[in-house]
């Protein structure tokens, strides 16, 4: 059986419902994957270290999820039917491409960078059906039954999804050309998350020395949308961290700074948990 995934879980005494997921931090490819992009091309989709960086928060009690491939194969941070029709040898009446493959980084990226193609010749519908099974849905299914068995143990949850940006945006990005903030917190313009606890986590970022903005350019992606049920408790967001703040963007290596940026983001999730301990009272039972 494939390992599409790694799960870090904290002792079952100091457990909350909190949840972070890392679904960029892969780089692995199968070792069939044939593409026209070069390595150092595939890389630049790669959210290095973030599970890295984040995974102190099991201490404070948080689960911490994070992919073992690359976006580049599939992206887990897009619906299963987010498939761009341009990819196919043959026409699918179960593409529903949205704004994300028209920019060529649907399910199945058409570009690794902008004016780089991925794939010489189309593929095949079997092909992408292969991967949702053996790699997308794994991973999904997962998440997924870790947030529905907190949620019945708690009676609340919240989902962190958790994402590293590159310093400037490129021609494949909204913004593209511009200087981006130290961090984005996305929470669908309001309506995913529990606006006390984004609050909360801009606050500690703010106190901390980082400029923080909300929902611009990362307002969150699927996780976020499809996970998010904020009327029945199921609160969700996004964090993209920049990365010029931990490594070298060219040599895809942590800077000096790295140690201190994981530092500051235990402080951010200790804050996270204390937050949801005292929402819950869970310290009084």
């Amino acid at each position: 059986m494939i390992q599409t995934y790694s799960v870090r879980e904290p002792d079952a005494q100091s457990a909350i419902p909190l949840v972070f997921d890392s679904p960029h931090s892969g780089i692995q490819f199968p070792p069939d994957f044939s593409c026209c992009a070069s390595i150092e091309q595939l890389k630049t989709g790669w959210d290095a270290f973030v599970d890295k960086l984040w995974e102190g928060a099991v201490l404070h009690g948080a689960v911490l999820q994070s992919a073992h491939y690359s976006r580049m194969f599939i992206d887990l941070n897009r619906a299963s039917d987010d498939i761009d029709p341009v990819l196919l040898a043959s026409p699918s009446s179960e593409c529903k491409p949205t704004r994300y493959s028209e920019r060529g980084m649907g399910l199945i990226r058409r570009f690794a960078l902008p004016g780089v193609a991925l794939y010489a010749q189309p593929l095949e519908m079997d092909e992408i059906k292969m991967r949702v099974r053996d790699y997308y849905l794994p991973y999904h299914n997962a998440l997924s039954d870790r947030l529905n068995n907190l949620h019945e143990r708690f009676g609340k949850v919240w989902h962190v999804d958790c994402h590293s940006m590159k310093s400037k945006g490129n021609k494949m990005n909204i913004d593209s050309g511009e200087s981006r903030p130290d961090v984005i917190l996305g929470d669908n313009d309001g309506l995913a998350c529990d606006p006390e606890f984004v609050q909360t986590i801009e606050d500690a970022f703010t106190r901390l020395g980082y400029k923080v903005v909300r929902n611009m350019p990362y307002k969150g992606g699927y996780l976020v949308t499809h996970y998010a049920k904020p009327d029945v408790a199921r609160y969700s967001m996004q964090i993209e961290i920049n990365r010029r703040l931990y490594m070298d963007e060219q040599l895809y290596k942590p800077n000096a700074q790295f140690a201190l940026l994981r530092k500051d983001l235990d402080s951010v999730a200790c804050t996270m948990a204390t937050y949801i301990r005292e929402h819950l009272q869970l310290d009084k039972q």
